[in-house]
């Protein structure tokens, strides 16, 4: 068996190889892929800079917005207690034709009262005595009327 050598693949095999080009031209690909990774590398640095810078800006509009949502949060709140203030009152409105009434009979048990002061003054002392009678009953039921 003859055994070949076997040659390992480097510049000087490449020189031997193909005379048109010499060492210094074949050895200068190793010095240009040192500069494309340098401006690869300032490349990335620049786009991270750039993302970094967008998504600050994002963060503070969603920032701007959670205030904005909390603030939405707190007015529809003071709805909601407004919203109960007015059933309340809507509440006494609907009782409001009642009061209104007790008011009105109450007006009309003072007249009678005063209408029955003014006979019991002239009239005999036995009648006097019931129209009294009258007279606080009348009271009574005013009294009732008003609460």
């Amino acid at each position: 068996m003859s055994q070949e050598k076997i040659k390992p693949v480097g510049e000087e095999n490449l020189a031997a190889s193909n005379p048109a080009y010499s060492a210094e031209e074949l050895g200068g690909g190793k010095r240009d892929m040192g500069k494309v990774g340098v401006i690869v590398s300032v490349l990335a640095v620049f786009l991270l800079i750039i993302f970094y810078y967008a998504l600050n800006k994002n963060m503070d509009e969603i920032s701007g917005k959670v205030d904005l949502i909390t603030e939405t949060r707190e007015m529809i709140q003071d709805l909601d207690n407004k919203m109960v203030e007015m059933d309340a009152r809507i509440a006494e409105i609907e009782q409001l034709p009642d009061v209104v009434k007790n008011m009105v009979l109450g007006g009309m048990l003072d007249e009678m009262a005063q209408k029955a002061g003014y006979i019991g003054g002239q009239v005999s002392e036995e009648q006097k005595a019931k129209l009294e009678q009258a007279r606080d009953l009348l009271q009574q039921v005013q009294q009732e009327l008003s609460q």
